[in-house]
Formats: structure tokens, sequence, C-alpha cells
């Protein structure tokens, strides 16, 4: 979770009652909301030199850098509506969720740092796909802690999906090579605003 929530009155107690749970409490230099992880999400971050113009459109093309190869990977997989965007009553939503039918099933984060010595950039972006448990059980430990710090935000888990929920059968260690390739390979740039590779 960000960093922030251990300044909450009550973090304290909440800490306390999700390690009771089996839900130890890591932090993250990124907002947003808590969010679990567990041997049911994968993570993937890709790191990219860049050298970006005065637009603020490189944070929207780092988003798109992530998530457009991860809508196609899900294409490929026979995922016909899979795409970015917000999915209102997630956790830890965003505007550049990959979606499946409106859910989100993986959140999306990046950060840029300037690279020392010169104009070049530095981006992480990062996804982190649930693939197997339920939705229900992922969102009911956000759901916990919001309680436990008297936060009325309540997430649900309608607005999630699993990629198991969708692609039962799927052998993931044999698909996982064509989404990092994916991400590898990346998109064409917009080289007006652009550098990256």
């Amino acid at each position: 979770m960000p960093r922030r929530h251990e300044r909450l009155a009550r973090f304290p107690e909440a800490r306390a009652q999700l390690a009771s749970m089996g839900w130890p409490v890591l932090f993250r230099n990124t907002g947003g909301t808590p969010v679990p992880q567990s041997p049911a999400v994968v993570n993937l971050a890709l790191v990219i030199r860049c050298r970006v113009g005065s637009s603020a459109a490189h944070l929207e093309w780092g988003y798109h850098r992530l998530g457009d190869p991860w809508c196609d990977w899900l294409g490929v997989l026979g995922v016909a509506d899979a795409d970015l965007g917000p999915a209102p009553g997630a956790y830890c939503d965003g505007r550049y969720n990959v979606r499946i039918g409106g859910r989100k099933l993986v959140g999306t984060a990046q950060r840029w740092r300037r690279v020392r010595g010169c104009g070049d950039m530095a981006l992480l972006v990062h996804g982190a796909m649930q693939v197997d448990d339920t939705p229900e059980a992922l969102v009911a430990v956000v759901n916990a802690f919001q309680a436990a710090i008297d936060d009325p935000q309540r997430f649900r888990a309608a607005s999630h999906v699993a990629l198991r929920d969708v692609l039962p059968d799927l052998a993931l260690e044999a698909a996982m090579p064509r989404l990092l390739e994916g991400l590898v390979a990346g998109h064409a740039l917009p080289k007006a605003a652009h550098g990256c590779g």
C-alpha cells in the first residue's frame, strides 16, 4: 500500500488485523489504495530509457506502452473485449487498467526519473494481473483494511476479473513468453514527442 497510509490514526490496529489474516503490509512509493499481492497475482515491470519533449503526453504514452501489448496478448488468446480504461468500484482504480469486459484484470502504475548527466528519462511502468483466486477473496482483504481504518469506501468484486475466470484452461507458463515479447517489442512511438526505445 502507499506509505501515506502509515500516518493514519488507526493504521497500527489495521496492520495487526491484516497480519492475523495472513496479509503482511508492505509499502510502495506510488499512490492509490491497498493492492493485495499473492501467488494469485503476476507482476511485470518494464524499464525503458527515454528522451521526452516538454509535453505531459509521455505519461499517457507510458501507460499505453505497457497496456497495449497486454491487450494484444489477450486478443491472441481469444479475449475479444480487452481494452484500457477505468473500472469503477475497483480498488486502486485508474484510467489505464487493462480490462476485460469493463472489469479490471491488470492494475498499472508508472514512475519517471531523470538519468544523471543527460537529458534522458528512465520510465518504470508496472502491471499487476490477477490470474488465480477469486476477485471476491482479494477485494475482501482490501475492504477489511478499509473497515479497520474506519474508511467508509468499499470496493466491489464485480469490478474485477481473474484471468482464470475468462481462460480457465490457459497454460499460463506457456503463454507468458508471448506477452513478454510483446512488451519488449512495444509499439511505434510518435517521433515528435519521444525518443524511447
